[in-house]
């Protein structure tokens, strides 16, 4: 299935990111322009339906009206009952963390998920010769579907979806160039080691995810995304000028800058999945760097030693 009119006028902004850096306020952010719609990590919507989890506007999932109406959408154009079957319309593949559907999140289903990841590292090393496989072919599609049928119903131009997933949104891109744009976020890997390890994330753990994001995205995006697509800001720059930064990301996703995007809480959004910041939006743009106080000496040679100054150098953090 093709989107329904390949001549509308949607764009899609794809911000990509690891854990904890940021794209949840970077999608909050922009979604707070008049002409953008905020999806969250939109790929986890059969699970938030299926669980009954809340959208970002405090509704369930299931019941929001401004979900109800792209539910309904999908079901007269393309016959996806996806309150009834939240997961017959696939999506780009996703597992979860926290709020795990096991019936659906089984051992086989992770299997399937390692092995197309496997098939897709051998397509880029391929230079492309290995085809995508159907079912990743389907979720591009219907992504797509998706994203005409939210800029339709919510009557936006601009669909921000923060599913952070660095080899979907190389696909997309390579799809449809120019009218799906990426945007990477990175954030100082202190902070996040610092936040993980406040959530009593072992040492090892807390610096891995971070480092391994960062470490396979970037080369893959850098080499695969088409010229002019791709923009890679700091969580800490956007954060501490808004209006600076904020102009420069309204330019390359082809909007205005509107002042109003620097209150978090002037819109509603209808977030999907993402940090716990999306049910916060009045506490407004915050920069935290708490980790200057709060990391512990040994946490930061911890970080130093295996590898973490060295990448946030390569970022750009010193």
């Amino acid at each position: 299935m093709s989107p329904r009119n390949d001549s509308s006028s949607w764009r899609a902004l794809y911000i990509c990111s690891a854990a904890r850096c940021g794209s949840t306020f970077a999608d909050m952010f922009i979604g707070g322009h008049s002409q953008a719609a905020s999806l969250g990590e939109v790929n986890f919507l059969g699970k938030a339906i299926a669980l009954q989890e809340k959208c970002s506007c405090g509704a369930d999932i299931f019941e929001c009206p401004n979900w109800s109406c792209v539910y309904d959408e999908l079901r007269e154009i393309a016959s996806y009952d996806v309150r009834s079957q939240p997961y017959a319309f696939r999506l780009w593949d996703a597992l979860a963390y926290k709020a795990i559907d096991h019936r659906k999140q089984t051992h086989s289903y992770k299997l399937a998920v390692s092995l197309r990841k496997a098939w897709l590292e051998a397509r880029y090393r391929s230079g492309g010769m290995l085809p995508l496989l159907p079912a990743q072919i389907k979720a591009l599609r219907n992504k797509a579907l998706l994203y005409e049928s939210v800029a339709h119903q919510r009557n936006k131009n601009l669909i921000i979806d923060s599913s952070k997933n660095a080899r979907e949104a190389v696909e997309l891109n390579k799809l449809m160039p120019g009218r799906v744009k990426v945007l990477v976020i990175t954030r100082d890997g202190r902070g996040v080691f610092s936040s993980r390890r406040n959530s009593q994330v072992s040492q090892r753990q807390s610096l891995s995810g971070w480092m391994n994001y960062y470490c396979r995205a970037l080369p893959l995006l850098e080499k695969n995304v088409h010229d002019g697509d791709l923009l890679v800001l700091r969580y800490e720059d956007l954060a501490a000028n808004p209006m600076l930064v904020g102009e420069k990301l309204c330019d390359f996703s082809g909007i205005e800058f509107e002042s109003s995007m620097l209150d978090l809480g002037s819109v509603e959004r209808h977030l999907v999945n993402g940090n716990d910041t999306r049910f916060s939006a009045g506490k407004g743009i915050q920069l935290d760097e708490r980790w200057k106080t709060e990391l512990s000496g040994n946490d930061l040679c911890f970080f130093d030693e295996f590898g973490g100054k060295e990448l946030n150098r390569r970022l750009g953090y010193t």
